[in-house]
């Protein structure tokens, strides 16, 4: 079985202090496959600290779980945000650890999930007969809509 590019890389990407507030970022996208977090989130490693969950990558999942348990390493408060197809496993993940999240924040969630979290940005309508693309969680508003929604 040949792994798709967006596996490749780690499971987990961190940057920041682990004393800061934490930010669990869940991007199905598999962005930072390279090791790094995207630039357009390396400023906010001054403030918080940053865990992305490569969820394509091989055992992403497992490891955000270990993150969520009580000794896991995460600083509160903890802001979990996903995205598109993402949000699925993260609300199961929520739900075996209730309390250790201070928020859920939503980029273009599906219709049937946006309920369950706070949705902070949406891909902009584009032709009727057409579908948005989903933003990237690398994208500059998706970044702006995130410091809006945690501070």
């Amino acid at each position: 079985m040949t792994a798709t590019p967006e596996a490749e890389g780690p499971p987990i990407v961190t940057g920041g202090d682990p004393q800061q507030s934490t930010i669990l970022v869940f991007d199905p996208d598999g962005l930072a496959k390279h090791g790094e977090l995207p630039a357009t989130w390396r400023p906010l490693t001054e403030r918080y600290r940053i865990i992305w969950c490569r969820v394509p990558a091989d055992g992403a999942l497992t490891e955000a779980s270990e993150l969520l348990s009580d000794d896991g390493g995460t600083t509160a408060p903890v802001y979990v945000l996903a995205s598109g197809q993402a949000t699925y496993p993260v609300q199961r993940l929520l739900a075996e650890h209730p309390d250790r999240a201070e928020a859920l924040l939503l980029v273009d969630p599906p219709d049937d999930a946006a309920d369950q979290g706070r949705v902070i940005a949406r891909s902009e309508g584009g032709p009727r007969d057409r579908i948005p693309p989903p933003l990237p969680l690398g994208h500059p508003d998706v970044v702006a809509a995130l410091e809006r929604a945690i501070s």
